[in-house]
């Protein structure tokens, strides 16, 4: 699957907008309260560029395999974390290109797929521990085949 071109001029704009953040970012990126809010404030844009099928591993966990499960997408790396990834690549090479930048947001921002009932697990045991969503599966006992060679690439 490929982007489309309305899909690369939102890549490039939010490339262009992550870029005039750098400097904050390394304003506050030694204080955790203003890092943490920083995060916060701009991790929208991620998902507004992730929402498509392009985002999409492919990956799902056995539990959304079953027939009848209501399947929901999960960041498996936080858009809040991913945030974190993101500007930290953006701000030691600011002249990134956008085929880097689509590339390092496919890398932290896509999802893969969990039945609605182990997203809810997830949410609650990852919610404020600053970890990856990927970090709670098995403990959570969500296999998906795939994701150790996935995160590996981390």
């Amino acid at each position: 699957m490929k982007l489309t071109n309305k899909q690369l001029v939102k890549c490039n704009e939010t490339l262009k907008d992550f870029v005039c953040l750098i400097p904050r970012y390394l304003e506050v990126k030694d204080n955790d309260e203003l890092y943490d809010m920083f995060l916060s404030r701009n991790r929208n844009p991620l998902f507004d560029l992730t929402n498509t099928k392009f985002w999409e591993t492919g990956l799902s966990s056995n539990g959304a395999k079953v027939n009848g499960v209501k399947v929901v997408k999960d960041h498996y790396v936080p858009r809040k974390i991913a945030m974190g990834f993101i500007m930290e690549e953006l701000s030691n090479n600011p002249e990134m290109s956008l085929t880097d930048f689509v590339s390092l947001c496919k890398k932290y921002a896509s999802t893969v797929c969990l039945s609605e009932e182990e997203h809810s697990l997830i949410t609650i045991r990852a919610k404020n521990t600053g970890k990856c969503n990927y970090e709670f599966y098995s403990e959570c006992g969500i296999i998906i085949e795939g994701m150790d060679e996935l995160v590996g690439n981390l």
